[in-house]
């Protein structure tokens, strides 16, 4: 995985498959040199060995769920000529369930950008953003994640955080920005669902954090799974499949190459 310098941004999803982690900035050197994270091979036997054996990956969006949090980045229709690529927050366009108090958070970025980037987690209600990283360059297209653990950042439970990237153009003109955002809730499980989780392992618990809403932690898993195994396609299609339920096409079809 290659990071961002200074945050997160990972490996060129078509040149490597895995989904790239940030490293986080030491302390006065908020920018860090990328660095390449070698893919733990699968144990023989696993669930990432074996994907072929699973259906589809079906997500289930909670019962109260409303539309219209999503916001999608169009790098054709803001600042920069039309020459900035488009920027996707993976997530459904409406608030997305965690069970984990740290989870990771996911963006696809369509092409290179010789532009800042910048990434930040706000709560309602307060003037300080919870996060708030950044990077020089935004030049590696493709999947990327940011592991809120890594930034010591925790979600209460119940309270709904939005989460914005941006390339930014121009610093003195922040109306240049292209921007996309999602939201996201920490949901604590019941003890049933627990239960079932213990005993499951790799996509048959993707399988079933998406079919319970919980959007961001079937993520995780299935991208945790590719990792483990970065030549194994059937993983990315069962990926694609997730995002498809999403209507992020664009991510969805970078997995398919």
């Amino acid at each position: 995985m290659k990071p961002l310098p200074g945050i997160v941004i990972i490996a060129l999803l078509t040149a490597s498959p895995q989904a790239q982690t940030p490293t986080p900035p030491a302390k006065g050197a908020p920018d860090a040199t990328p660095a390449q994270t070698p893919a733990t091979p699968a144990k023989p036997g696993s669930d990432a060995a074996s994907p072929a054996k699973h259906a589809r990956l079906k997500y289930t969006p909670p019962k109260d769920a409303v539309s219209g949090s999503r916001v999608d980045g169009d790098g054709g229709s803001r600042g920069g000529g039309g020459n900035q690529p488009s920027l996707y927050v993976l997530a459904p366009n409406h608030t997305a369930l965690t069970t984990r108090a740290q989870p990771s958070l996911f963006w696809y970025q369509s092409g290179p950008a010789n532009t800042r980037f910048e990434l930040t987690v706000v709560e309602p209600k307060k003037a300080k953003p919870l996060l708030k990283v950044g990077a020089d360059k935004a030049d590696q297209p493709g999947i990327h994640r940011l592991l809120l653990g890594k930034y010591n950042v925790t979600l209460t439970p119940g309270v709904t955080y939005r989460w914005t990237i941006a390339l930014v153009p121009d610093r003195a003109n922040r109306s240049q920005d292209l921007i996309a955002s999602g939201t996201i809730q920490r949901t604590e499980p019941d003890a049933q669902f627990v239960s079932a989780l213990a005993g499951a392992q790799g996509l048959d618990k993707a399988s079933l954090f998406a079919g319970k809403g919980f959007w961001y932690d079937a993520l995780e898993v299935v991208t945790n799974e590719i990792d483990a195994a970065p030549k194994d396609k059937s993983l990315r299609l069962q990926r694609a499949a997730l995002l498809d339920q999403a209507g992020l096409k664009d991510a969805a079809a970078s997995d398919r190459k």
